[in-house]
């Protein structure tokens, strides 16, 4: 197949869709936080741990979604994690009171667990390495547009139609794609599910991808980096809260920051296509570090445009850079449960991230939790510098 051919092809175009709807689904969530803070009386540690539920069950899954990606079509993932999610933001939006709104989030995270480790080997498998930085990189800005396109409806839809209607018609979105999955074409994978000894070779595969030096290292810069995850979801409750500004001009300066961050992955992935791949990781966290230490300090629109602009696209977009490097160290035949690996330590780790941040803001104010969060991307820049091939 033509590399434009590639990029043209229903498996990634869809890839990429729900790649977008995936993350439209957790970016609405931070515009409805002031929302559900004021009618259930929330604190800013309940809406981390509203964060850290679904991060966690969508982490704790994804190792055995990528696994199965082995045995099962991954149309047929795919497409049924889009209805589960779609069908679990329908139930949030249905819930009467928080332990309700809990489960749905717990819910939503086991539907998104398919997308990350499945649709990643799918590209890694479909494109060479001179195309694999720029594909990924397309998929992170899909991502990136659907953290942008949510907030941004979210905030015109909900004087209007309020957040439970709100979310029943983005559900409505998920379905469609998650049909359209089971329509495309794709082979059968080789492997057939067995059980025990199926189980016996996932154990086996997991002790030969940590048997790579290079695989070692990868998964250590992502534990750094996964405590600095969903930190951003924070921000409208900042501005409303700390800063008393309305939901809508905090909805839309948030808009901002993700609309910044639109071109960062292609950005990031076709520089790391030509320089060092660390390098690149090093750059972005290093200026990510600084403006997460200055974000406090910017007290009005006119200051935090600017910053936020600049800090959206430095620290929006690596990720891609990252599992580039992850598939050019492992085997084509490891790539699902070395994506799975991956991803399972992105999201479980990074479930933990937002409640250090709800406590320490609840304790200590807005500014020690961006504090944290500086420290952490410095730290980041430490452990990149190890990523040498």
């Amino acid at each position: 197949m033509s590399e434009k051919k590639k990029f043209r092809d229903s498996g990634f175009i869809l890839v990429v869709v729900s790649h977008a709807l995936n993350h439209a689904y957790e970016a609405i969530m931070p515009v409805l936080y002031p929302l559900l803070i004021s009618e259930f009386g929330l604190q800013y540690s309940a809406v981390g741990l509203l964060v850290m539920t679904y991060r966690l069950t969508s982490g704790a899954f994804q190792l055995l979604m990528g696994f199965m990606g082995r045995f099962l079509r991954r149309k047929v993932l795919l497409g049924v994690g889009m209805i589960w999610q779609a069908l679990a933001n329908a139930f949030l939006g249905f819930s009467p009171g928080f332990d309700q709104i809990l489960v749905a989030r717990s819910l939503a995270g086991v539907g998104a667990s398919p997308q990350h480790p499945t649709g990643s080997s799918y590209i890694a498998e479909t494109f060479n390495s001179k195309q694999l930085g720029r594909a990924l990189g397309i998929n992170i800005g899909a991502a990136s547009f659907g953290r942008f396109i949510a907030p941004l409806a979210a905030s015109f839809l909900l004087p209007i139609i309020g957040w439970r209607s709100t979310l029943l018609a983005f559900s409505a979105l998920g379905l469609v794609v998650g049909i359209g999955f089971l329509f495309i074409k794709e082979n059968k994978r080789p492997g057939s599910w067995s059980g025990a000894s199926s189980l016996k070779e996932l154990g086996k595969g997991v002790r030969d991808i940590f048997r790579n030096r290079l695989v070692v290292i990868v998964m250590v810069v992502e534990t750094v980096m996964a405590f600095r995850v969903g930190i951003s979801d924070f921000l409208p409750t900042y501005f409303s809260d700390a800063l008393g500004m309305s939901s809508v001009s905090a909805g839309l300066l948030f808009t901002g920051f993700l609309v910044a961050g639109l071109p960062a992955p292609y950005f990031w992935g076709l520089l790391s296509d030509r320089l060092e791949r660390r390098l690149v990781v090093m750059i972005a966290m290093g200026a990510a570090a600084a403006l997460w230490f200055l974000l406090p300090l910017a007290k009005n629109s006119v200051l935090l445009l600017p910053l936020l602009l600049v800090l959206g696209f430095v620290g929006q977009g690596v990720g891609g850079v990252i599992q580039a490097f992850v598939a050019e160290v492992t085997e084509p035949e490891n790539r699902d449960i070395i994506f799975g690996v991956y991803f399972t330590l992105a999201f479980t780790i990074g479930s933990i991230s937002p409640v250090i941040f709800g406590l320490l803001a609840d304790a200590y104010g807005f500014q020690s939790a961006f504090l944290y969060v500086s420290t952490v991307s410095i730290l980041a820049v430490a452990a990149a510098y190890h990523l040498k091939e």
